[in-house]
């Protein structure tokens, strides 16, 4: 599953601007709500921009950001990706750049990594359990003002993620959505929707 749907969506990511704005909008749309009503809300948002209804709380604030920063992230992206560096140190340089987005914590500023660069990975609460994994872990406030702090728990995070691996996390997770919620056939067609959602 991560290496048909996840790759395809690493390809994807990479050849505009626009498609990295259209992952990394999926992930806020998906923060509290069932996976299988994400694909409705990004046509929604499609179609209304920054009226859409499912643009609430913050939200909309993310959205604005991407519309306004979206070339600037995406070739700051790319650099990284093409770059010589250690995946460790993609990994930090991406996040770094995700969390910047308004509404975009650690995990889920680690799923946008997982799906455009293949690194980090989406710890939610599924996985906390899964994993036994401290929810202390994944929190990183807005008001910290310490970068060796910020930078640490970064690091933590990541280092997390991929202890358990990127690619396990997400055929796990697909797996574990496919298997409890009737409204998926099987992990498979979790997997398939995260890049069908984004060519609707």
């Amino acid at each position: 599953m991560y290496n048909i749907h996840a790759k395809a969506i690493q390809d994807y990511s990479k050849l505009s601007a626009d498609n990295l704005a259209d992952i990394i909008l999926m992930v806020v749309l998906s923060i509290q709500q069932n996976w299988s009503g994400v694909g409705r809300q990004i046509l929604d948002v499609k179609e209304n921009g920054a009226d859409s209804k499912f643009l609430w709380g913050s939200k909309r604030n993310a959205y604005k950001y991407l519309q306004s920063n979206k070339h600037f992230m995406h070739s700051q992206y790319l650099a990284i990706c093409n770059s010589n560096r250690t995946d460790a140190h993609k990994a930090m340089s991406l996040m770094k750049i995700f969390l910047r987005v308004p509404n975009l914590g650690l995990v889920k500023a680690g799923f946008v990594c997982q799906m455009t660069e293949g690194l980090v990975g989406c710890i939610d609460t599924h996985n906390i359990r899964m994993y036994g994994i401290d929810e202390k872990h994944l929190k990183l406030p807005k008001t910290l003002k310490s970068e060796d702090i910020r930078r640490t728990r970064i690091s933590q995070y990541i280092n997390i993620c991929h202890s358990i691996g990127t690619e396990h996390l997400w055929n796990n997770w697909c797996n574990f959505l496919g298997d409890r919620d009737k409204s998926w056939e099987n992990g498979h067609q979790v997997s398939e929707a995260h890049y069908n959602y984004l060519l609707q």
